[in-house]
């Protein structure tokens, strides 16, 4: 079980880590990323990058930083990328939460994927929309039975009085589940989001901070084509 956080550091150790923190310091030593080795197609270059990570076992190499705004402010929270393919990117949430009421107030979302064992970091930007029905059902289906009792019980992003009050919902619909033989179905305020980029950037770590970073931006007129570009690191 973990410790109370003031047991943890003495007064000593807290300013030893607040000064250590500016020396912090490692060299990034990722391979090169040209304008021949990007192509000219960037979800094929995210998919093999993806795929570098997944195979590195690199923990929640799927996990990225959404990004969204409302009223003017930037809000952020860390979700799963359950999909993706030429239509974009999918993750999956409460349609009742905080990020999907900024979603629908404001669909212009970025991402940001960080896999720092590789030295590479990758934002998107574009439009965030709600996914058909059909298809959230079949990840909700899919989907570990105490994930979907949580995705049930829970009013994401509302104050509730205590984890007490959470477990108790909780055993309760699974009590109930358990006496009527009755399988869970997706509740209609869940499913997922797809985002379409029309931005990528990727970033890849080099020596001497001299980082790469190679940008896509979609063509207004047509989708299909996208222009290069270098960037300053």
């Amino acid at each position: 079980m973990l410790k109370p956080i003031k047991n943890w550091f003495s007064k000593r150790d807290v300013q030893s880590w607040r000064t250590a923190v500016a020396a912090m310091r490692r060299e990034y030593t990722g391979e090169p990323l040209t304008e021949e080795i990007a192509g000219d197609d960037p979800l094929q270059l995210f998919e093999q990058w993806y795929a570098e990570a997944a195979e590195q076992s690199l923990f929640d190499a799927n996990a990225f930083v959404l990004s969204t705004v409302s009223d003017n402010r930037p809000h952020g929270r860390v979700v799963l990328l359950k999909g993706f393919d030429e239509r974009g990117l999918v993750f999956y949430t409460n349609y009742e939460s905080d990020k999907a009421r900024q979603i629908e107030a404001n669909p212009e979302v970025s991402l940001t994927f960080n896999w720092p064992e590789s030295f590479r970091q990758l934002r998107a930007e574009g439009q965030a929309e709600r996914i058909s029905r059909k298809e959230s059902d079949a990840y909700f289906n899919a989907r570990p039975t105490e994930s979907n009792l949580s995705a049930v019980i829970s009013p994401q992003s509302r104050v509730v009085e205590s984890r007490q009050w959470l477990e108790q919902k909780q055993d309760v619909l699974k009590t109930s589940l358990q006496d009527t033989g009755e399988t869970l179905k997706r509740p209609e305020n869940w499913g997922g989001y797809r985002i379409r980029p029309r931005y990528w950037e990727f970033w890849q770590g080099r020596t001497g901070r001299l980082h790469d970073r190679i940008v896509f931006i979609q063509d207004e007129t047509n989708p299909a084509v996208w222009k290069k570009q270098r960037l300053a690191p």
